[in-house]
């Protein structure tokens, strides 16, 4: 789920899930795509940025043209690259059916088990967590080309996809302690590399620096953020104003009790009777196309489960957004100082398409953003990156972008500076 990207409870607030009709839309701006403009010969490849139309929705290609026509780009310089990328991809109908079932489910204590999926061989073993909401199939698209050059495992969270609940509220550290005995318990040895998507990208970093000794690298695919407002608004107040940038702080926390509140009575729905279909929309992510029929499928039965419904809110109601006075004063601790994360390989991904369709969703879409600049120089080491053509599920979206990152800290850890 989009934890909170650009205008950042767009998904998780009801009464804000309603679309702009296309004719009253202001133009969708694509930070990624002007940073390929400015870089012509930098390092978002052509190949990259051609294959965007193959990633994306329909809708989503459709308002890229008008981009891209803008920008005085015809498409058809766009098309000699799609193969090329697509090439270094696994097709999904080859790999569904691994991800519509538990692989192997590893007993990490409590009497509780985890689904650990591994694929390929390697030295060093990348680990990938998903987002809010979200399990190890939204990773169909990424694993497989990974596990052609090294080892590559995704995991479920407790109550997510195939592993099981737990009675803990499902807090940041909870998902760091279990990642922790999972890694240990399941046999998967020697410092790896974390990729995090949005929740699973502050876990990610959560976990480097707790457990340092662990980690070879991190990739950061559009991550949540701690702590956001307080590291971005004086920045942000230099640009925009302090007006306008304190109204956007109180709209993301108003907007986050509703957005606890929400996800509260879709459990306590799921419980006593049952999703309807319009419930069932308003409680569960919008369709991916891209990872199949198969994984849709899967994803719809698992989703109206009291213990995925239980475990959607645990998670938004004790996430790093929520107000949670001793969380905070923890992570402005472990993130002090320049390089928290000392010379420890990062990238950190940041989506590029934005809406322009409200006056306030630049001042969102840029608390993000700088919220990522700022992470990713808690590293002598880390490096920030636009990614063109991509919503918040870059995995999704741009999955040859994140294979390309994992590729690049793997290269940054065989070649240290």
């Amino acid at each position: 789920m989009e934890l909170f990207p650009q205008r950042r409870n767009a998904v998780l607030v009801p009464r804000l899930r309603q679309r702009v009709p296309a004719t009253q839309r202001h133009s969708p701006r694509d930070e990624g795509f002007d940073s390929m403009k400015r870089n012509v010969s930098g390092t978002i490849s052509d190949a990259a940025a051609r294959a965007a139309s193959a990633a994306v929705s329909p809708a989503a290609s459709a308002r890229l043209s008008g981009t891209l026509i803008r920008c005085g780009l015809a498409l058809s310089t766009m098309v000699f690259a799609v193969a090329a990328v697509a090439a270094d991809l696994v097709p999904v109908a080859q790999v569904e059916q691994d991800y519509v079932k538990p692989q192997r489910l590893v007993d990490v204590g409590d009497g509780r088990r985890m689904n650990l999926f591994c694929l390929g061989e390697g030295r060093i073993t990348v680990v990938f967590d998903a987002g809010l909401s979200d399990w190890s199939s939204t990773w169909a698209l990424i694993q497989p080309a990974v596990a052609r050059t090294t080892r590559a495992c995704s995991y479920d969270r407790a109550g997510m996809g195939y592993s099981d609940p737990s009675p803990r509220p499902r807090t940041p550290q909870a998902a760091v302690e279990d990642l922790h005995a999972l890694l240990e318990r399941g046999g998967i040895g020697g410092p790896v590399v974390l990729v995090g998507h949005s929740l699973g990208g502050f876990n990610a970093k959560l976990f480097a620096v707790t457990h340092p000794e662990q980690v070879a690298g991190l990739v950061l695919v559009d991550p949540a953020e701690e702590r956001l407002w307080d590291r971005v608004e004086s920045s942000l107040a230099r640009r925009f104003g302090a007006a306008p940038v304190r109204a956007a702080r109180a709209e993301d926390e108003k907007d986050m009790a509703a957005a606890i509140a929400h996800f509260a009575d879709c459990a306590q729905t799921t419980r006593t009777g049952g999703l309807t279909e319009q419930k069932y929309r308003r409680c569960t992510d919008p369709v991916r196309l891209p990872l199949g029929a198969a994984i849709l499928k899967e994803r719809r039965a698992l989703q109206q489960t009291a213990a995925y419904q239980d475990t959607q809110w645990s998670e938004i109601a004790h996430c790093m957004y929520a107000k949670d006075a001793e969380a905070d004063a923890r992570y402005r601790r472990l993130f002090a100082g320049r390089a928290p994360l000392r010379d420890l390989p990062l990238i950190v991904l940041t989506h590029g398409l934005y809406d322009l369709s409200d006056a306030n969703w630049e001042v969102h879409y840029r608390s993000w953003r700088k919220a990522h600049e700022l992470t990713a120089a808690q590293s002598r080491r880390g490096r920030h990156e636009m990614v063109a053509f991509a919503n918040h599920n870059i995995q999704v979206d741009r999955p040859d972008a994140v294979v390309d990152a994992v590729a690049a800290v793997l290269a940054m850890i065989e070649h240290p500076q």
